[in-house]
C-alpha cells in the first residue's frame, strides 16, 4: 500500500480545506461536527488543523485509503507546510507496533522530525495522521494526537458505511430496474437496446454496446448500442481474440485505462468514435456465457473499484434478464410451433372423428336394416314350427317333435340376438329413450326367475330359490319396464351361460341409499382383471377356453350397460378366475320410497337409534331421495334434523341455528360443498369445532383429499348404508363432546 496524493485530493485541499474553517479547533468541537454528521472532508480538514495546533507541531496531514483502489493511500487533508512524501510501504513498522500496543495506547512511528500515528479500524491500521514536530512531542501532545487519529478512524468508518449503504441502494435500484425489464416481458430485441442505454446512463459512459453470442458461439453479435452511429460499428466481433474474446473466455470484467497503449484489443472501430478507455463484462448465467456489455469513455481513465463492482453487478442482473428473454423467445417459438401442430392435429382428428362417426352410423344402420330383414323370415319359421308342434297339420312322431323344438329354440335364440343388435343400433343412433315408471322390484325379479329356471335346469346349473326379506315386498324403483326386464334377463343368462354344469346362480336385492342394489352372482369360470377392464365393450368375450365354447355375439353386456345408464343407474363387476362373478346393478329408488326404505328396511335397532336423541343435525343435499333417506333414518334415531338443498340455503339456516353436526354433499347447484366446509371452518366461525361429515358420489382420492383439506371430519362415499351414517354421527358427536369436557 502506498501513500500518494492525487490531483483530486490536491484540489480538495486547496479549495475546501483552506477556505472552509472548522467551527472549533478543539477536540470537543470536532466531536460535535462528527455527531452532527458533517461532510467527511470538512471534518478531516478540522482534524488536520487541530493536529497542527497541538503543542510542538508545525504541520499535519491525514492519509487514508484511496476511493479508486485499496492498494493506495491518498492525502485527504493537511495543514501547514507539510512536505509531500514519496511512496512509503504501508505498515512498515506501524502495523507491527499496532499489534503489540495495549488497548489504551495508539502506535506511533517517528522518522526524523515526522511522527506517524496509526489510524486504526477494526484492529488494523488503514492510514496515518502525520505531523511535523522538529522539537519532539510531549506525552500530552501524543495523547491528543492519538485521540485525533481515533476520531479520524471513526469519521472514515462512518464514511465507509455510508458509501457501502449507498452502494447497496444503487445495487437495489439496478436490480429493481432489471426486474421491471424482466417483468415487462418486452422481448429480446427491445431488452438489449434498453440495457445498452441503461448502462450508458448509469455509468456516465459515452458509448455502450450489448453483444450476444451467435448460435455457433464463434462471434459476438452487436444487438444494442448507445452513443454510436450504427454504420461505424461492425455487426459482429470474433470471440477468439481481443479484449472481448478474453472476457468471454475468462468471465468477469476487464478494464483498459488507455486503448492506445493496449495491443490487439480488437476494438479499432472505437478509435473513430474517439473512445480512449473501455470496460467490458461478461453476461453469464450459471456458468454459461451469453454475451457481453461494453462501455467506453472519451477520456483515458479507470473506474473506481466501487464502480467496477457496480458494473459487474449490473452485468449479472442484465445476464439474468437476457437469459429470461431468450427463454421466453424460445418458449414463444415452441408455443407457436406447437399451436400449429395442435391445429393441424385437431383438424386431422376432426376429419377422422367425422369419418369414424359416419362409419359407426353406417354400421348401425346396416345392422338395423339387416335385423329388420331377418325378422320377416324368422317370423315365418317360428310361426310354422309352433303350428306343427301343436299338431295343427296332423300328429307328429317323437323325432319330428324334437326336431321342431330344436328349430323353435334356435329361432328364439336368433330372435334374441337380432333384438340385441337392433337395440344397440337404436341406442347408438340416439333413438332409444327410457320411459321410467314405478316398478315393483320383487315382482319383476320373481318373473325373471321363473323365466330362467328352465334354461338353468337344462344346463345343469342350480338357480337358487329367490328368497327375500318380507320387508322389501313393496320396494319400488324407477326404470323403463322393458329395459329392466331385458337387463335382468341378460345378466342372468350371462351368469348361467358361463357357469359349468353343477354350479349355481343366485339373486340378492337390498336398498343402497337412494338406489336399489341387485346382485346376480354365480360360481362360474370367473373373469380375469385384464378382461374386466374391457368386459363391457362391444364384441368382447371371456378369454378362457370355456368362455370361447359358448355361443354369443359379445354385445349383450355392452347393451346391458347402456340400458342401465340410460335409466340413471350403473353396473359393477367383482370376479376372480375360477371363483365366479357378481354383477351389481344399481337403479334409482322411487322418489317416495327412500323414506319408506330408510325407516323399515335398514337393519338399525331401537337401541342404536336412541343414541342420537337430542342431537341437532343439518343436512345439505340437493337430491330429494337422499334427503328423504337421511332425514327419515336420523329422525327415527331421535335426532332433530333440518335440511338445505344448497350452500346458500345452509348459510341462511346457520345464521339462526346451531347444529351439533353438519352432513353435506360436495357437488350441488351453485357453490360446491367445499365452500360450505371452509365457511364453517373460518377462525371467526362459531362452528369451528363442529364435526363435518361428507356424503358424496364424488369419491375419487382427489375429492377425498380436497374435503379433508377444507376441514371435513369424515368422508363416506355414495352409495352408503343409512346405518353406517347413524353410527358415524354418533361417534363424531361423542368424540367432540369428550374433547369439550
Amino acid at each position: 500500500m502506498s501513500e500518494k496524493r492525487n490531483s483530486r485530493s490536491t484540489q480538495v485541499m486547496s479549495r475546501s480545506a483552506l477556505e472552509e474553517r472548522p467551527p472549533s479547533e478543539s477536540i470537543s468541537g470536532i466531536m460535535k461536527m462528527i455527531e452532527n454528521g458533517d461532510e467527511p472532508r470538512r471534518v478531516f480538514t478540522a482534524l488536520a488543523e487541530c493536529a497542527s495546533k497541538t503543542s510542538g507541531v508545525t504541520a499535519s496531514a491525514i492519509y487514508l485509503p484511496s476511493d479508486r483502489t485499496n492498494t493506495e493511500r491518498e492525502l485527504v487533508a493537511s495543514n501547514g507546510n507539510f512536505p509531500i512524501e514519496e511512496e512509503r510501504e504501508a505498515g512498515n513498522g506501524s502495523s507491527r507496533i499496532a499489534m503489540q500496543s495495549v488497548a489504551t495506547h495508539r502506535a506511533k512511528i517517528q522518522e526524523g522530525d515526522k511522527h506517524y500515528f496509526d489510524i486504526i479500524c477494526l484492529g488494523a491500521p488503514i492510514g496515518s495522521l502525520a505531523v511535523v514536530a522538529p522539537e519532539g512531542l510531549s506525552h500530552d501532545a501524543q495523547t491528543k494526537l492519538n485521540a485525533l487519529a481515533h476520531h479520524t478512524s471513526v469519521v472514515f468508518e462512518r464514511q465507509k458505511l455510508s458509501n457501502t449503504l449507498q452502494h447497496f441502494l444503487d445495487r437495489l435500484q439496478v436490480l429493481n430496474e432489471l426486474n421491471q425489464l424482466i417483468a415487462s416481458n418486452i422481448g429480446l430485441e427491445r431488452l438489449v437496446k434498453s440495457l445498452a442505454r441503461e448502462s450508458a446512463f448509469r455509468f456516465a459512459a459515452d458509448v455502450s454496446l450489448t453483444l450476444l453470442l451467435d448460435d455457433d458461439k464463434k462471434n459476438l453479435i452487436v444487438r444494442g448500442g448507445y452513443g454510436c452511429t450504427p454504420n461505424l460499428v461492425p455487426k459482429k466481433l470474433p470471440t477468439d481474440k481481443g479484449i472481448l474474446g478474453q472476457v468471454m473466455r475468462v468471465g468477469g470484467y476487464l478494464s483498459v485505462e488507455n486503448l492506445e497503449q493496449q495491443q490487439d484489443h480488437g476494438l479499432d472501430f472505437l478509435h473513430e468514435l474517439g473512445i480512449r478507455s473501455v470496460n467490458a463484462c461478461c453476461l453469464e448465467v450459471r456458468g454459461e456465457a451469453l454475451g457481453a456489455i461494453l462501455i467506453g469513455y472519451r477520456r483515458a481513465d479507470m473506474m473506481s473499484q466501487n464502480d467496477l463492482t457496480r458494473f459487474e453487478e449490473f452485468a449479472q442482473g442484465a445476464a439474468v434478464a437476457v437469459a429470461n428473454a431468450i427463454t421466453q423467445s424460445r418458449i414463444q417459438s415452441y408455443t407457436e410451433r406447437l399451436e400449429e401442430l395442435v391445429e393441424q392435429r385437431t383438424a386431422d382428428l376432426a376429419i377422422q372423428t367425422s369419418r369414424a362417426e359416419e362409419a359407426n352410423q353406417a354400421k348401425s344402420k346396416f345392422l338395423a336394416n339387416m335385423s329388420h330383414e331377418l325378422r320377416t323370415p324368422l317370423t315365418a319359421i317360428v310361426g310354422y314350427s309352433s303350428v306343427l308342434v301343436d299338431g295343427v297339420f296332423g300328429e307328429l312322431n317323437e323325432k319330428q317333435t324334437d326336431a321342431l323344438n330344436a328349430i323353435a329354440r334356435s329361432s328364439d335364440h336368433l330372435k334374441t340376438l337380432i333384438d340385441d343388435v337392433l337395440n344397440l343400433a337404436r341406442i347408438e343412433s340416439g333413438k332409444e329413450e327410457a320411459e321410467p315408471e314405478r316398478l315393483n322390484v320383487i315382482e319383476l325379479l320373481q318373473q325373471a326367475y321363473k323365466l330362467m329356471i328352465q334354461t338353468a335346469d337344462g344346463k345343469g346349473v342350480a338357480l337358487d330359490a329367490f328368497n327375500f326379506d318380507p320387508k322389501l315386498k313393496g320396494l319400488q324403483l324407477m326404470c323403463d319396464r322393458k329395459h329392466f326386464h331385458q337387463i335382468i334377463i341378460n345378466l342372468m343368462s350371462n351368469a348361467v351361460k358361463y357357469t359349468p354344469e353343477g354350479g349355481k346362480v343366485w339373486i340378492d336385492v337390498e336398498p343402497a341409499s337412494d338406489m336399489v342394489r341387485i346382485d346376480i352372482s354365480d360360481t362360474g369360470v370367473g373373469i380375469s382383471p385384464a378382461q374386466q377392464k374391457k368386459l363391457f365393450e362391444r364384441f368382447e368375450r371371456g378369454d378362457n377356453s370355456y368362455s370361447k365354447q359358448q355361443v354369443g355375439t359379445g354385445i349383450g353386456l355392452n347393451l346391458t350397460k347402456r340400458l342401465i345408464e340410460l335409466n340413471g343407474g350403473r353396473v359393477q363387476v367383482q370376479s376372480e378366475p375360477g371363483k365366479g362373478s357378481t354383477f351389481s346393478l344399481y337403479l334409482p329408488l322411487a322418489s317416495d320410497e327412500a323414506e319408506h326404505i330408510a325407516t323399515k328396511q335398514e337393519d338399525i335397532n331401537d337401541s342404536k337409534l336412541a343414541r342420537l336423541n337430542g342431537l341437532a343435525i343439518l343436512i345439505v343435499e340437493d337430491n330429494p331421495d337422499t334427503i328423504n333417506v337421511l332425514q327419515a333414518v336420523l329422525t327415527l334415531a331421535g335426532a332433530e334434523v333440518k335440511t338445505a338443498r344448497s350452500v346458500d340455503a345452509a348459510k341462511t339456516i346457520l345464521a339462526s341455528y346451531s347444529p351439533d353436526i353438519l352432513l353435506t354433499d360436495l357437488a350441488m347447484p351453485g357453490e360446491p360443498g367445499l365452500e360450505l366446509i371452509k365457511y364453517v371452518r373460518k377462525k371467526s366461525s362459531p362452528f369451528l369445532g363442529m364435526p363435518v361429515m361428507v356424503l358424496s358420489a364424488c369419491a375419487f382420492e382427489a375429492d377425498r383429499q380436497a374435503a379433508f383439506e377444507a376441514g371435513a371430519s369424515l368422508f363416506i362415499p355414495k352409495p352408503f348404508r343409512p346405518s353406517e351414517v347413524v353410527e358415524a354421527v354418533r361417534e363424531l358427536t361423542l368424540r367432540q363432546a369428550m374433547m369439550e369436557i
